[in-house]
């Protein structure tokens, strides 16, 4: 955080009609603090952080907790009792009138909903009105610069290369006859993402039959289906390169370890592209017309698998931010999980991945888009069309 930041994120304080933003956390629960403010070390007691609209910022912070906030921009008021902190608060948020905090309108934000109904009960008691900070955060947490940019288009090259040597890989067993299961795929890709500098949260998914339908599978040693011939693949992978700031890249592809893919499946992944085509025309088509916000997104693709009546095969939200973290801080393709009504802008990155999960199967297709000063671009290229054949 510098001074520059600051001027920035007072310019568009000034133009969203609010008197500043108050940035609160206790015992690290409000992680867009922690991110936002770069909190290290030990941080267990209350503190606030005020960027009034014009002036200077203001920290409240613990008297033993001074050094993790010692490189804010701004005044340093420092407290022990929690008397002094309200009546500091008090004093200097009289007059306020609205105010951005971590805040989640009826809690359909949980991601940005960060403070407690007990401190949001005493800011309010001051006067002040309390609006939610997710635009703010999705501004200045979760746009992507050039340079991160640049380390995620490289991130996704490598990727999709990674997703085709795990299919070749699966072909070759399949071929010479050796037991192949969804862990040794796991296994491989992780050893792929190792050669090429690269680091992820956790393990790949590679799921067949039954699993393949369990949108959060995780293939184990000690449970792993065995993958034979004329089984449906899905291999959902992600991973960024082992650098500072580095992005990560996340894609889903799917494949048939046979020569001629069931009709059924056809079908079934005609749906998923077709829906995933569907919100991406539609950013593309209304960027220049209007706000493009995250549940708008969801609700054009998951009409489109409602309008063939699979929406109860469609499990979870259509996507997620991604930045640093695979789910970054930016808004999410969700109007299921979650209504998110944050501003897609510029620099955000996130994820289409519309499903459909079965008993016996399941079919995803997932993309990363990005959203440029021009609107979409489609940054893991090429995108799937159709089932890849392992054998033809």
């Amino acid at each position: 955080m510098d001074t520059d930041r600051i001027r920035s994120i007072q310019g568009e304080l000034a133009r969203m009609g609010l008197d500043g933003w108050l940035i609160y956390d206790f015992h690290r629960t409000n992680d867009v603090a922690v991110s936002f403010l770069n909190l290290e070390g030990i941080v267990t007691r209350r503190s606030f952080y005020y960027i009034p609209t014009s002036g200077t910022p203001i920290a409240f912070v613990h008297n033993i907790e001074k050094k993790p906030f010692e490189k804010l921009p701004g005044e340093k008021f420092y407290y022990s009792s929690y008397r002094i902190l309200e009546e500091k608060l008090r004093k200097t948020l009289t007059g306020k009138k609205r105010l951005a905090m971590e805040y989640s309108p009826l809690g359909r934000l949980p991601y940005i909903g960060k403070v407690d109904a007990g401190t949001i009960e005493l800011i309010k008691s001051y006067g002040v009105e309390i609006v939610s900070s997710a635009d703010l955060v999705g501004k200045f947490d979760a746009c992507l610069d050039d340079e991160q940019i640049i380390m995620h288009k490289e991130a996704a090259v490598k990727v999709n290369e990674i997703k085709d040597a795990a299919f070749v890989f699966i072909k070759d067993r399949l071929i010479s006859g050796k037991k192949v299961i969804e862990y040794d795929v796991a296994q491989f890709i992780l050893e792929s993402f190792n050669k090429a500098g690269m680091v992820t949260d956790h393990s790949p998914i590679c799921g067949v039959r039954e699993n393949g339908g369990n949108p959060h599978y995780e293939p184990t040693a000690e449970y792993s289906i065995e993958i034979k011939k004329d089984d449906l693949i899905l291999i959902d992978l992600w991973a960024k390169f082992d650098k500072p700031r580095a992005i990560y890249a996340d894609m889903t592809w799917m494949a048939f370890a046979g020569n001629s893919v069931p009709e059924q499946y056809v079908r079934d992944f005609t749906l998923v592209t077709m829906a995933r085509d569907a919100a991406v025309d539609y950013i593309t088509l209304n960027w220049d017309k209007k706000k493009i916000f995250g549940y708008a997104v969801d609700d054009v693709c998951r009409g489109v698998i409602m309008a063939d009546g699979s929406d109860l095969y469609f499990t979870h939200r259509t996507g997620h931010s991604i930045a640093e973290s695979v789910h970054g801080p930016g808004p999410n393709i969700d109007n299921l999980e979650t209504e998110d009504r944050r501003r897609l802008m510029p620099g955000h990155l996130f994820s289409i991945e519309p499903g459909l999960y079965f008993d016996d199967h399941g079919v995803r297709t997932e993309i990363d888009v990005l959203i440029t000063e021009n609107g979409p671009e489609v940054t893991t290229q090429p995108v799937q069309k159709d089932i890849v054949l392992l054998f033809d």
